[in-house]
């Protein structure tokens, strides 16, 4: 752990960090695999962004703190060999019963990134699905995140960029190469939403990078690698991903 995150350690409560830890080990695959060095860092990690993120749900619906650990894991999972560690912008979730939709729209969403209202809205079902089936490169709560990471790391100082400006550089290079494959049915690797744009290229791609990490590798390896510097992470070192 960092200096900060030792910091913040320091203040968390025993109980808190042994609830954390039994609901992502049932619920985390990616965090059952690591180390207990790593899992300690992720616990902190986790709870550091719960404590930090305003969790909002609809009326009648119990959103327990279960729910909101096994969400806020997704974050953490996708950020752990980054330096960010909590949403500035998107400092709101708003987690659903059951897929919902918008007023002017005849169109029903599991997830979505909201910058009017500058929150994060999820539906517990897809959520749910998302960890409990483990290897079909879907995890709603991983995609809608790294919507946030992509817009958070556009309109961040230079010092405070979530991503290496060369290293997604290079990744949007090889991504835009890989996008009229997608559309044509040629890179099969990914579902075809990918092939609507960078941004949910880049969604999906974090999506099949953590739930079918070989596959991906064997299938395209420069791309895998190329997503893998990004993140500053591999998860197929199950156990040392970064």
């Amino acid at each position: 752990m960092n200096v900060k995150h030792t910091f913040v350690n320091f203040f968390l409560k025993t109980s808190s960090k042994q609830e954390c830890h039994e609901v992502l080990t049932i619920w985390n695959t990616y965090y059952a695999a690591l180390s207990e060095k790593h899992q300690e860092s992720f616990v902190v990690r986790t709870l550091l962004f719960l404590n930090t993120t305003d969790f909002g749900s609809t009326e009648g619906f119990d959103l327990t703190t279960e729910m909101k650990l096994v969400i806020s894991s997704a974050f953490v999972q996708i950020t752990f060999g980054l330096k960010q560690d909590i949403l500035n912008i998107f400092k709101t979730i708003f987690v659903t019963p059951s897929s919902y939709a918008y007023t002017s729209r005849a169109i029903f969403y599991d997830g979505d990134v909201n910058m009017v209202t500058k929150r994060v809205n999820l539906s517990w079902p897809a959520v749910e699905k998302g960890f409990v089936i483990t290897n079909d490169g879907l995890n709603i709560a991983i995609h809608e995140f790294s919507h946030c990471l992509i817009i958070e790391n556009s309109k961040g100082s230079y010092f405070s960029k979530v991503f290496n400006d060369t290293d997604l550089n290079a990744w949007k290079e090889l991504a835009t190469q890989k996008i009229p494959l997608i559309r044509e049915g040629n890179f099969t690797i990914f579902r075809d939403y990918a092939g609507t744009n960078l941004m949910e290229l880049f969604a999906t791609a974090l999506e099949t990078f953590f739930e079918q990490p070989h596959e991906f590798y064997s299938y395209a390896p420069t791309f895998y690698r190329t997503t893998a510097k990004v993140l500053k992470q591999d998860p197929r070192n199950g156990k040392n991903p970064k």
